[in-house]
C-alpha cells in the first residue's frame, strides 16, 4: 500500500474555507477512486488551524490516478489561498497491523454533519534514537495489539514507518470518544509501553502529535481495523 501521513497548516482567517476544500477533496477521492482506501481528515483540538491527513492507496498507480483527478487539481490550485507554507508530508510503510480492514467507505452510509466529529483521533510523529528503532517497534506493536483487542473504545491503532527516515514512527489511533482515549492511557499495556519507550525518544520535543476530532469521514463510516492480532 501507499501510505501518506500529512500535516497541513491553515491560515488563521481561512480555516472554515480551507476545511471545506480539504473535505471535498477527501470525500471525492474515497467515493470516486476505488483504490483510495482512506483519506481521513483530523482537526487539532488545541489549534484548529492544524490539520492532519491519513491517506492510504493500493499502490503508486492509484496515487498517480488521484493526482490526475479534476477535484484534486481544483484543490491544489485553491490551497494556495488557505495553506501556510509549513506543511508536512511523509511517505510511509506499514508496520502494524499486517492484516486489517483499510476501507473507510461503508455502503449506503450517508455523509451528513449529524454523524461528524464524534470520534477522538491521534496522529503522531515520534522520533526514535536510530539504534533503538527495532526495540521501539517491538514495544509499540505489543501496545497496539492490547489496544485493539482489549479496549472496546479503541477502533484502530496503526503503526507506520517513514520510508526515507526509518527512525520516524507514526501512530494513527482512533477512539470512540475522548473518554475511551483517557481509559487507554490507564491500561497495563500502555503503561508497559510508556515505561519502555521513554528513553528511546530522541527528545520529547521532537515528537509532533495532533489530537482531535474527525472532519472526514463521518462517524458512521468504517473506522475499525477489525481487531487484528498480528
Amino acid at each position: 500500500m501507499e501510505i501518506n501521513m500529512v500535516r497541513l497548516k491553515l491560515k488563521k482567517d481561512k480555516i472554515i474555507n480551507g476545511l471545506k476544500e480539504i473535505k471535498i477533496n477527501a470525500e471525492s477521492s474515497v467515493i470516486n477512486e476505488t483504490d483510495c482506501r482512506r483519506f481521513d481528515v483530523i482537526q487539532d483540538e488545541e489549534d484548529p488551524s492544524r490539520i492532519a491527513l491519513c491517506e492510504i492507496f493500493n499502490d503508486q498507480s492509484s496515487v498517480d490516478n488521484h493526482f490526475s483527478q479534476e477535484y484534486f487539481k481544483k484543490f491544489r490550485d485553491a490551497s494556495r489561498d488557505f495553506l501556510e507554507e509549513d506543511s508536512f508530508f511523509s511517505h510511509c510503510k506499514l508496520v502494524f497491523p499486517i492484516e486489517g480492514d483499510w476501507d473507510s467507505k461503508k455502503n449506503n452510509a450517508p455523509v451528513d454533519d449529524a454523524f461528524l466529529s464524534g470520534l477522538y483521533v491521534i496522529h503522531a510523529q515520534l522520533v526514535i534514537k536510530e539504534d533503538r528503532v527495532d526495540d521501539f517497534i517491538r514495544e509499540i506493536k505489543l501496545d497496539a495489539v492490547g489496544s485493539v483487542n482489549e479496549e472496546q473504545g479503541c477502533l484502530r491503532f496503526d503503526v507506520f514507518q517513514d520510508i526515507k527516515t526509518p527512525n520516524h514512527i507514526f501512530l494513527y489511533e482512533v477512539y470512540s470518544n475522548l473518554s475511551a482515549f483517557e481509559y487507554h492511557v490507564t491500561t497495563p499495556h500502555f503503561k508497559k509501553w510508556s515505561d519502555a519507550a521513554g528513553e528511546m525518544f530522541v527528545s520529547e520535543k521532537e515528537n509532533i502529535v495532533i489530537k482531535g476530532k474527525n472532519i472526514f469521514p463521518p462517524d458512521n463510516w468504517n473506522w475499525s481495523s477489525g481487531n487484528p492480532a498480528k
